[in-house]
């Protein structure tokens, strides 16, 4: 604390206002970043690791480096980020407020490959035989796998650098352990899959998949190379995904390039909303492309999945499973004619009634457009923010130039509001999807219920594995949290005001009460701002009434 008060009186003394606000802004930018990668228990879990593996018995897993393998994933994350760096370095300081954000994306891509090169430097794998543990020892991602958490072991004939880049997967967890491009040994743990180049992999995934708990005998998966044509048209539109999804590289490129030509300002407006129209039209094939999602034509799941399509009247609506632990479905496509469902492998393991849930939930979603909602409310407000800045172009500059602490204090308004504003529109979709999809389901409101209590337990019991796995419980009051349980007035304010699904026990409480989607949404209204009040204020408010 004394550090960072000294720095921060060093800035404001040796900097202008403004130049010290924007340095400030950074700091606390890449702390946040970079925080993640020294966190404490992350450094006190490995050592507690190699405590322990000079006391029991390991047999450490060898892997072979190759320098090829880091480099590859460094070049994807330069093409990524290629048209952010341009417009960083040479747009004029008239974009200053955006080239500050860009700042803040490019330091946080910069910390992954922070991680990313460490765990290639550093990883050294442990199988404890009597204890049945699997240890991994890195840097930054040290982890102690139980082996009778595994959910599934296979083997892959090389890395799928497509699936393991951060910036090219979408509803998945992975974790990229390789170190070469020889034959991968994949994992699934809750919450996570895991990634290793051993020797010998076949070797060991013999040893592993006797605790797996799908049993079910697996070929080794082919990976083709990058320049084979069906990974260049997957690499297309999985690069499409990142540089307009996981990076802005799609829109500052362009805009780079309108600026370089000298192009009118409602031209380079009128640009950059047709590129936007055009991701909207492709929005679906861009997400199933980034997921490595799966078409389901048959089976019992699809069969369920049709019923409840046609009671939703979106039987064109197609299901797509994406390989992942993490539990979650989603809904994608701006029309019901081109609408997918998807569901993760994960999902798939809850109670067959809850998967039924989650896909009337989703096929709400269709029904109503809300991925196109949620686009449009998007644009709607950057359109106003923009539209301000065009009227007041000029006081804006003079601000810029001699009130500084307006300037900031405006730009960091718009950057709470923003959050807050898209929270509204997400949690009254979400909220609607709720009660409308329960009228598709025979259990109606109670089923829906049931679906998101066994969903977040689940989801929670999977956390909590997964911090054991990762973090040291050494001088750490963590316990097992519940989301369907009320929190305490912080973090039920943070859920209501900045996420997009509204608190999951506020969800469930609300089906439980039977209510129609119009008497629910009116206490949502009351609840968002109730709840979001310290409970003393809220006592104070009952005694009154």
């Amino acid at each position: 604390m004394v550090l960072v008060i000294t720095v921060l009186v060093y800035l404001f003394i040796q900097f202008s206002f403004g130049q010290a606000m924007i340095l400030m802004a950074f700091g606390a930018s890449a702390y946040s970043a970079y925080g993640l990668l020294i966190d404490k228990r992350k450094k006190e879990k490995r050592m507690e690791l190699k405590q322990r593996l000079q006391e029991v018995k390991s047999i450490e897993i060898y892997h072979e480096r190759n320098v090829k393998r880091i480099v590859a994933d460094l070049v994807l994350t330069f093409l990524v980020c290629l048209g952010a760096v341009f417009f960083f370095l040479f747009a004029p300081d008239t974009y200053a407020v955006l080239k500050m954000f860009i700042g803040f994306m490019l330091l946080s891509m910069s910390a992954q490959m922070v991680e990313r090169i460490g765990n290639f430097s550093s990883t050294r794998l442990y199988w404890l035989p009597d204890e049945e543990r699997l240890v991994i020892l890195s840097w930054f991602q040290s982890r102690d796998f139980p082996l009778q958490d595994l959910k599934e072991a296979g083997v892959e004939t090389s890395p799928d650098l497509l699936r393991l880049h951060p910036l090219f997967t979408f509803l998945s967890s992975n974790q990229d352990f390789t170190v070469s491009f020889k034959q991968v040994l994949k994992l699934s743990f809750p919450e996570e899959n895991i990634y290793l180049t051993p020797c010998h992999a076949e070797k060991w995934k013999e040893v592993f998949e006797s605790f797996a708990e799908d049993t079910n005998e697996k070929e080794e998966k082919n990976v083709l190379p990058l320049w084979h044509p069906t990974i260049l048209k997957r690499l297309f539109w999985k690069g499409y995904f990142a540089i307009t999804v996981k990076g802005i590289s799609a829109y500052t490129g362009l805009l780079i390039i309108l600026i370089w030509l000298d192009v009118p300002g409602w031209s380079i407006l009128l640009f950059v909303s047709l590129w936007w129209l055009l991701n909207v039209c492709v929005s679906d094939r861009v997400l199933i492309a980034a997921t490595d999602a799966v078409p389901v034509t048959e089976g019992e799941i699809y069969d369920r999945a049709q019923v409840i399509f046609g009671r939703a009247g979106v039987s064109q609506t197609r299901l797509f499973i994406v390989d992942s632990p993490v539990q979650n479905g989603l809904a994608t496509g701006m029309n019901i004619g081109r609408a997918t469902v998807m569901l993760t492998t994960a999902t798939l393991r809850l109670p067959q009634r809850s998967v039924e849930a989650i896909l009337a939930h989703e096929a709400t979603h269709v029904k109503k457009r809300d991925v196109l909602t949620n686009q449009l409310a998007r644009m709607t407000f950057l359109g106003v923010f923009a539209g301000l800045i065009f009227l007041f172009f000029d006081e804006l500059r003079w601000a810029a130039e001699n009130q500084t602490v307006v300037l900031f204090l405006i730009v960091y308004a718009l950057i709470m509001i923003f959050p807050i504003y898209l929270s509204f529109v997400g949690q009254w979709t979400e909220g609607r999807a709720d009660h409308l999809g329960a009228t598709y389901l025979i259990g109606g409101s109670k089923q829906m219920a049931e679906g998101l209590s066994d969903l977040a337990n689940a989801q929670d019991r999977d956390l909590d594995k997964s911090f054991e796995y990762k973090l040291s419980d050494k001088g750490s009051s963590r316990k097992s949290s519940s989301s369907v349980e009320r929190d305490s007035w912080f973090w039920r304010f943070i859920e209501f005001q900045f996420q997009v699904h509204p608190p999951m026990y506020w969800r469930i409480q609300s089906l439980s009460n039977d209510l129609n989607w119009r008497e629910a949404r009116k206490d949502w209204l009351i609840d968002r701002i109730k709840e979001s009040m310290p409970d003393f204020l809220r006592k104070k408010e009952a005694s009154k009434t």
